[in-house]
């Protein structure tokens, strides 16, 4: 018998496995604070998911509702954003347990189509860790829209970190 992955809504009870996951895969100058972590699923629970085999959390995904050419400076707290048109991603992580089983995909297309259903009409984020190929596996290009304000809180990124961008069909 095989055991399946499903993604859902993230609960406060998983908040000790997003925690565990993001110190397996992210490096230590990218690790957020466990006060940011629960701080922002606080405010925007309704846009945060993981998905989990036989009870075990495998891997999550926590966005916000925004604008196109907004980043949140790394390391801040975020809330949804009045008349938001995108879904920003802003944190994608899976457990080395169960690297390779496509769990990433799966997060982000269970993500994309929360956010049609929502009628966002794009979604963006920024890539760090070399995953950039990764994120144009998935449809997303490099973004042109950032200002000189947006500029600097990309800056705030620990090594390459590129805005990315992906218009949803309805």
């Amino acid at each position: 018998m095989t055991l399946e992955f499903i993604c859902r809504a993230m609960q406060e009870r998983d908040l000790a496995d997003v925690i565990r996951i993001q110190a397996e895969a992210y490096s230590d100058e990218i690790l957020e604070t466990d006060a940011v972590i629960y701080a922002r699923f606080a405010q925007t629970a309704d846009t945060a998911w993981v998905v989990e085999r036989s009870g075990e959390v495998c891997g999550y995904l926590v966005g916000y509702e925004s604008a196109l050419g907004e980043v949140t400076p790394w390391g801040s707290e975020f809330a949804h954003k009045p008349d938001s048109t995108a879904l920003y991603l802003h944190d994608l992580a899976i457990s080395k347990s169960a690297a390779g089983c496509g769990l990433g995909p799966l997060l982000v297309n269970h993500a994309l189509k929360e956010a049609r259903q929502r009628e966002l009409r794009a979604a963006a984020l920024v890539s760090v860790q070399n995953s950039q190929s990764f994120w144009q596996k998935l449809g997303f290009a490099v973004g042109t829209l950032l200002d000189e304000i947006q500029q600097a809180n990309l800056a705030t990124y620990s090594g390459p970190a590129i805005y990315m961008t992906r218009e949803l069909a309805g």
